[in-house]
């Protein structure tokens, strides 16, 4: 009996380590339009990720916009937990633009299904494997 319990753990346990050693795979989802890069940013540190602290980040990558989705894959984040925090650049100025009450830009963060959520590092964290996030843009 100890041994029909222990093959399915065993088992459980492989398939666990080969979906960390894929990576973390972050997909992007409503972008509105083509115009510039979608920055994405990885954290594996509560107090940068809280204080948004981007020279902080583990891994950072810009990738070419395309209307509805883009993904991209950070191979070697195999650890966690991790959080993602991402704007659309659409004018390529690597930086989110804002007015003083409104997001000219996309915005989007693991942990943020809403466009009013600003999750901390705790409600951000997700794990290696494939990874959705909306982004977020004000009317």
């Amino acid at each position: 009996m100890t041994r029909s319990i222990l093959a399915p753990a065993i088992a459980l346990m492989a398939l666990a380590t080969l979906a960390a050693s894929d990576g973390l795979n972050v997909t992007v989802e409503g972008i509105r339009n083509a115009k510039g890069n979608i920055v994405i940013l990885v954290f594996d540190d509560a107090r940068a990720f809280d204080g948004l602290d981007v020279q902080s980040a583990i891994d950072y990558a810009q990738v070419p916009s395309r209307k509805g989705s883009v993904s991209h894959e950070f191979p070697d984040l195999t650890a966690g937990p991790y959080a993602v925090l991402l704007f659309h650049d659409e004018n390529k100025d690597e930086d989110l633009n804002m007015t003083e009450t409104k997001l000219l830009e996309g915005l989007g963060s693991t942990g943020a299904p809403n466009p009013q959520d600003m999750p901390d590092f705790k409600a951000a964290s997700v794990w290696p494997g494939d990874v959705r996030v909306r982004v977020h843009y004000d009317p």
